[in-house]
């Protein structure tokens, strides 16, 4: 369950502590306010710990409807899921609590099992929030940033996500946010490119030892990027696995790589399967200082270095190289009709 803080927020001692009880029971962990005021503070004080609010809306000192509007106006930045926690009837009072921020409506009685089901399905509606509103964000940043990383992330995001498929299939895997985290880091591998200078990415020739090694940073930015969505959002796997992606693709199997110099098995699985994608791409992409390879002759270069990859998964790639080259060939294709027009 890993430790999810529920904060809640229920005037009636009994059943304020039924609340926590059943949550502490099903391996969260829960803080129990006994009014909307008190909650507030709590929640003020540390808003990235709490991920749930469960809030009754009739309450004293600061009821259910200004303890939602009080962290929808002050924590933007943030987004905890919401329940609203009540007996009422009144169709009129829940349809505001909905509107100033709630996301989801509990009727009491509850029963433990209902609780824990609901606040899991919360969670889980909580990651894919996060997730949408991430992956806008930073593509939208890459594409106004430079147009071959843009370009190139859409390109390792679909390759790398079916190699992980066939990698799943391969080996029974059936984590549905392994394959969520790899597409996310796919697409974003190379985020932290928004922070290397334009003059060294759009370079029309090889870039100098020292450019290069500048141009590494990229992984360790990224990862630092992503670090400060990760503190906020600690329950998100997606995000974790996408952060692999992005710190350790440009590692090596034989320990040749950077930042960290990881080899073999030490190497995340989800950053060994979005390398081969990334490589082969960025082979058959033209760049600022060469023209694109074709599929069979990127193929041919990535065999002579057959030490970066992960053999298991560059064996499945080789396997299934018939399907991946035509991808990158339609690519290929596509490009060079494009400058016989425009020549």
């Amino acid at each position: 369950m890993g430790m999810v803080s529920v904060l809640i927020a229920e005037d009636d001692a009994y059943y304020r502590k039924y609340l926590e009880k059943s949550l502490l029971s099903a391996g969260f962990t829960a803080r129990s306010c006994q009014d909307g005021l008190e909650a507030y503070h709590a929640f003020s004080s540390d808003p990235e710990s709490y991920r749930i609010l469960l809030v009754d809306l009739l309450m004293p000192n600061m009821d259910g409807f200004e303890l939602i509007r009080q962290v929808r106006t002050n924590f933007k930045h943030l987004y905890p899921y919401i329940f609203v926690v009540t007996s009422l009837g009144d169709d009129e009072d829940v349809v505001r609590a909905l509107q100033i921020g709630a996301d989801e409506v509990l009727i009491k009685p509850i029963s433990p099992k209902r609780l824990v089901a609901s606040v899991t399905s919360g969670l889980q509606k909580l990651k894919l929030i996060t997730f949408d509103v991430l992956m806008d964000s930073f593509v939208e940043m890459l594409d106004m940033r430079d147009r071959y990383t843009g370009r190139h992330s859409k390109n390792v995001q679909l390759l790398a996500s079916l190699l992980a498929k066939l990698y799943a299939e391969q080996e029974d895997l059936t984590n549905v946010d392994f394959i969520n985290g790899l597409s996310a880091g796919a697409v974003l591998h190379d985020i932290g490119k928004i922070l290397i200078p334009e003059y060294i990415l759009q370079k029309p020739d090889r870039l100098t030892s020292e450019e290069f090694e500048t141009v590494k940073k990229h992984t360790i930015f990224g990862s630092q990027i992503l670090v400060q969505s990760l503190m906020k959002h600690p329950e998100n796997d997606v995000l974790k696995f996408a952060h692999e992606v992005i710190r350790s693709h440009h590692e090596r199997w034989d320990g040749k790589g950077y930042p960290d110099g990881l080899k073999e098995t030490e190497i995340p699985l989800v950053a060994r399967i979005v390398k081969i994608a990334d490589v082969f791409d960025a082979l058959t992409s033209d760049r600022y200082y060469r023209k694109a390879y074709s599929p069979e002759d990127a193929l041919k270069i990535m065999e002579s270095d057959a030490d970066a990859f992960d053999p298991e998964i560059f064996a499945l790639f080789l396997e299934h190289r018939k399907f991946f080259m035509a991808l990158e060939r339609r690519k290929y294709e596509e490009a060079r009709k494009t400058k016989d027009v425009s020549s």
